[in-house]
């Protein structure tokens, strides 16, 4: 729960919110220490299914390194620089590379083959700046912790 943004906010509340001991002392309310944090996180997302289809595929060209990821028909990633990773992040989500589904080129000529995989994404994790009106340091007034939160 986040604290509101107008009115009055007892004591009470900031504990609620943000944990604490009884008697409440406002100096275990400064941002930074051990109850109000600076930053909250989210967890990255569950993975979905895999795809290897002709809307969603990672694939790369196996003579000059280059890595693409393709989803939903939108080109999401690109590198011309050789990587064995099996997990690219971009735009907000992590990719993982699957199984192999096909493969093109090579031959006789021996020229570059084309690998496509199949797929899946997950969002990202994340952090975000919370509580930046709540002091570190000094004087402490019950109107610096509109919107506090602790997560």
């Amino acid at each position: 729960m986040t604290l509101q943004s107008s009115g009055t906010i007892t004591l009470a509340q900031v504990q609620s919110e943000f944990g604490g001991s009884n008697p409440i002392s406002m100096s275990e309310y400064y941002r930074g220490g051990s109850y109000v944090p600076t930053t909250v996180g989210s967890a990255a997302g569950s993975y979905s299914s895999y795809y290897g289809n002709l809307t969603s595929y990672f694939w790369e060209d196996t003579a000059g390194g280059f890595l693409s990821l393709v989803w939903n028909g939108t080109n999401v990633y690109n590198s011309s620089t050789a990587t064995t990773a099996t997990t690219i992040t971009a735009s907000g989500y992590d990719y993982n590379r699957g199984t192999l589904f096909h493969s093109s080129g090579g031959g006789k000529g021996g020229g570059p083959t084309t690998n496509y995989y199949r797929i899946r994404r997950r969002t990202t994790a994340s952090t975000t700046t919370v509580n930046t009106s709540i002091p570190s340091s000094g004087t402490i007034s019950m109107n610096q912790f509109y919107g506090g939160r602790n997560s």
